[in-house]
């Protein structure tokens, strides 16, 4: 968490992103793609552009299938804001500070309790990481012709039913943070409300991840993602020219992803940046047209959707509930000393709805 914070403050993260945005620059020769970018047609960017709006949009439906899973449903257009708003923050903070926000908008304005929305979280996070890095590494190997298409194919099925799996066979994160020794460090009385907290958490995931059609449906929308970001980096390229393999472009921006979140600089730039155009060099594309599809794909991209993060809070912010954010609350809930639970364990009614 410390060298998280660290890497995340702008002092640190600002003068790294761009010495390896410059290198990128220097590498890739852009400042020869004059002739290049007078040749973009504008038409396949204001696609990938437009594709943009879907994102928020799947974020949305993703979340409102698990917590209509979850017995606690919430509508998929209050959502929109709150995904969109929670994933921008994700990107530019240390911890996933976001997802804190989110956590307590979903129990304030809808009434979601923490187990719950912690639950929520977590599968959205590392589940889908998951989805994105493993399909991704098993795509750019069967395109590079490094594996199989029909095995690529086999493993990535395997991939999607994993957690499911790993949950079935009592792999569970909350077994494991139990047995670690920390009462000591933190306080035994502490220590075991956290270990209980986890423990309801790790209970929703089960409860969620565990039977194949929730697993398959929140698949099905992490897919519809991936497939999104992937098309808008094939449109780029039709933009200045380059005919790209959609498979090459999914794995391929789904590796330069993962390292951009591995590198935890604030979206990953520069980072994500030089793997991206790495890979595309791998794939055929000319250093110069990969930097500039690299740029690119900022553009269309990450840039509108940290806009919309953006006014996502403005929206959110104009509409808090009259007690206003308790970040005690949160932090008590988690520490076990205000869930959402009575004595016998039951669920609490909402404070607001």
């Amino acid at each position: 968490m410390q060298l998280a914070r660290r890497v995340r403050h702008p002092i640190v993260w600002l003068p790294i992103s761009v010495a390896l945005l410059g290198l990128l620059v220097w590498r890739s020769r852009l400042w020869e793609a004059g002739p290049l970018l007078s040749r973009v047609d504008p038409l396949p960017l204001l696609g990938a552009l437009a594709i943009c709006a879907a994102a928020p949009i799947l974020w949305a439906i993703r979340s409102a299938g698990l917590l209509a899973a979850a017995d606690q449903p919430v509508g998929i257009l209050p959502l929109i804001p709150m995904t969109s708003f929670a994933n921008t923050v994700n990107n530019i903070t240390p911890g996933s500070t976001g997802e804190v926000f989110r956590l307590w908008l979903l129990r304030a304005h809808h009434g979601v309790d923490y187990a719950t929305g912690g639950a929520v979280i977590v599968i959205e996070r590392l589940v889908a990481f998951a989805y994105l890095a493993g399909s991704a590494v098993l795509l750019w190997l069967a395109y590079v012709g490094a594996l199989p298409i029909a095995l690529a194919a086999g493993l990535v099925v395997l991939l999607l039913a994993s957690p499911a799996i790993v949950y079935r066979i009592g792999l569970r994160p909350s077994r494991v943070v139990a047995v670690l020794p920390l009462g000591g460090l933190v306080g035994a009385d502490r220590w075991q409300r956290f270990v209980g907290f986890l423990a309801r958490v790790d209970a929703t995931v089960a409860r969620l991840i565990s039977h194949p059609g929730r697993v398959a449906a929140f698949a099905v929308a992490t897919a519809g993602l991936l497939v999104c970001y992937a098309t808008q980096l094939v449109l780029v390229g039709r933009a200045l020219g380059v005919s790209l393999d959609p498979v090459a472009a999914w794995g391929a921006l789904g590796i330069a992803l993962t390292a951009g979140v591995l590198s935890l600089l604030p979206f990953g730039l520069g980072s994500a940046d030089l793997v991206l155009v790495a890979l595309l060099g791998v794939a055929g594309v000319p250093g110069t047209e990969a930097a500039a599809m690299a740029f690119g794909y900022r553009l269309v991209s990450t840039l509108p959707l940290g806009l919309a993060g953006v006014a996502s809070y403005a929206w959110l912010s104009a509409r808090l509930p009259a007690e206003g954010i308790d970040a005690g609350a949160v932090r008590a809930a988690i520490a076990g000393q205000g869930d959402d639970r009575d004595a016998t364990g039951a669920v609490l009614p909402p404070a607001s709805r």
